[in-house]
């Protein structure tokens, strides 16, 4: 690392540990609640990742001999912030309605962890999910995130066979890191948000690299691989929203011929992170529709496998 790279990097880290330590003091997170934490080999030597893993209905797991469809998440972080854990409630919600197992995914974040430490741990995660069949219904994985968990749910999902997974579920995912984020415009006029920490979490996770890599921003992968069955939430107000359903469309349309069902709902009057707002009510009750929703779509997935 040159010197501009180092004093680049101190001024990349000094920023974000700002905002998580403020983030820290006003806004902390509940403490999770899984079932278990489950340490998963990584690529890298000596180091694991680690996972929250939500049981169906309190089960005891695979130790009856019945195996569980899978659903593994990716939470939102602007693949900066240390936010595992935020996705409690979901993941829950889907584990106690469902019989999923849920596996809640701690990736790395930047500055410490630029591109591609984020995606890397994703596709770990899912190798050690398919190459445990004897733990796993490893014909029934389905793969879920919210905001750039999304990004990194639809990303993952590229790098697989058609076929690997039988679902894709992203929560106001951002579907493209190219270009200056404050030229972009949400679907109906809201408060205006300000691009600056946009800015900053993507010169943190991109580090220079060429945001047009379909791993950065999926809006330029080869749709083929992309599930049969794809459910998107994206927000009225949310700068995110138009391009993510852009490309929703283009999936629908360039797997038309296979089928593919992609549904997009986008929740009117709310935010980004509508589903953790607890001071709108309408925004509450988006994020109750929205689980109701996924929970829906993964037993109708449990019907047709039996």
């Amino acid at each position: 690392m040159g010197l501009f790279d180092f004093l680049r990097y101190l001024r990349l880290k000094f920023l974000i540990s700002s905002i998580r330590l403020l983030a820290r003091l006003f806004a902390p997170l509940p403490a999770p609640k899984p079932d278990s934490v489950l340490r998963i080999p990584s690529r890298d030597k000596g180091r694991t990742i680690k996972v929250h893993v939500y049981k169906p209905g309190g089960d005891a797991g695979s130790a009856g001999g019945e195996l569980h469809p899978v659903l593994i998440n990716f939470y939102g972080s602007g693949f900066a912030m240390q936010y595992h854990g935020a996705d409690d409630r979901f993941c829950r919600y889907v584990a106690t309605h469902t019989s999923h197992v849920v596996l809640d995914v701690q990736y790395r974040v930047a500055p410490e962890n630029p591109f591609p430490a984020a995606v890397n741990d994703a596709e770990d995660a899912v190798k050690y999910v398919l190459g445990h069949p004897d733990e796993y219904q490893t014909s029934h994985v389905s793969l879920c995130g919210f905001s750039s968990g999304g990004t990194l749910a639809l990303v993952t999902s590229t790098l697989f066979a058609h076929g690997t997974f039988q679902s894709l579920i992203g929560f106001y995912p951002s579907s493209s890191m190219a270009g200056d984020p404050g030229e972009r415009k949400a679907p109906v006029p809201g408060r205006a948000r300000r691009s600056f920490w946009t800015k900053i979490f993507r010169e943190a996770y991109i580090r220079g690299k060429d945001a047009r890599d379909p791993r950065i921003s999926p809006v330029f992968a080869d749709t083929t691989n992309y599930p049969q069955e794809m459910l998107i939430f994206t927000a009225d107000h949310d700068v995110s929203a138009t391009d993510m359903e852009a490309l929703a469309e283009r999936i629908k349309t360039e797997g038309q011929a296979g089928g593919r069902n992609v549904v997009v709902r986008r929740m009117e009057d709310c935010d980004h992170g509508f589903d953790k707002n607890k001071k709108r009510e309408n925004q509450m009750e988006a994020g109750r529709e929205a689980y109701a929703q996924v929970v829906d779509l993964l037993k109708n997935l449990e019907s047709e496998s039996r």
